[in-house]
């Protein structure tokens, strides 16, 4: 606003007071005279280089949180496609953890008081099953349920292009907001599932090294 009253102030003065102001600060160049259009045009251009400044300088933490979560995202990739699948753990076999990873992703990064269960067919497994803890309830064993690594990796597509979606709404003035019913702010539930996500990553990727297979590709800051 104030380089809009600036412009303002100078197209009010007289053609001789501009030539003033143009030998008093070097201006070599010879400005026409302003009619109302003219003020008009410049003032709409003032004005979006302000709002394009302003949503610049307003959008630095949720770039670097973009940054991050595609980092994160990768990694779920990676390990969806090089891990052991069965390995078990505590009577649950790996693909279980992992499918548990995305579906908390799916539920919590955005807002879990405002969730609705995606369908089977997003990749064929049912929701119940990201349910890890026998003391939760909806926890179930299905030992007789398979699940294809192309299962997760549906999924996990399927979130991440929420996740994008969502992240892409945001500036930096609405991460320490609450969503709509939710008790946490959004850059709670953000980092959250960041810490929740990588400790289910390192865990499965543990599990598959000790089935005699190579530690699954690992992104971080600097590769």
């Amino acid at each position: 606003m104030i380089l809009i009253k600036l412009l303002l102030f100078y197209n009010q003065k007289s053609d001789h007071r501009k030539r003033e102001l143009h030998t008093l600060y070097g201006l070599k160049c010879r400005l026409p005279v302003c009619t109302p259009e003219k003020v008009e045009n410049n003032r709409k251009k003032m004005y979006i280089t302000y709002m394009k400044i302003h949503s610049e300088s307003n959008s630095q933490l949720t770039g670097i949180i973009r940054e991050q979560t595609e980092i994160l995202l990768k990694n779920l990739d990676d390990q969806i496609a090089a891990a052991d699948l069965n390995v078990p753990i505590d009577g649950l076999p790996n693909w279980r953890y992992l499918f548990h990873t995305i579906h908390s992703l799916d539920k919590n990064f955005i807002n879990p008081d405002n969730f609705t269960e995606p369908a089977v067919s997003v990749c064929g497994i049912e929701p119940d099953l990201a349910v890890i803890d026998e003391n939760r309830p909806g926890y179930r064993q299905a030992a007789e349920v398979t699940v294809k690594r192309e299962q997760l990796a549906a999924y996990a597509s399927y979130v991440r292009q929420k996740i994008e979606s969502y992240l892409s709404t945001l500036d930096d003035t609405m991460l320490a907001e609450k969503p709509d019913g939710c008790r946490f702010s959004r850059l709670t539930l953000i980092i959250g599932q960041s810490r929740h996500s990588m400790w289910h990553l390192g865990l499965s990727s543990g599990l598959t090294v000790q089935t005699g297979k190579q530690w699954p590709v690992y992104t971080g800051l600097f590769r």
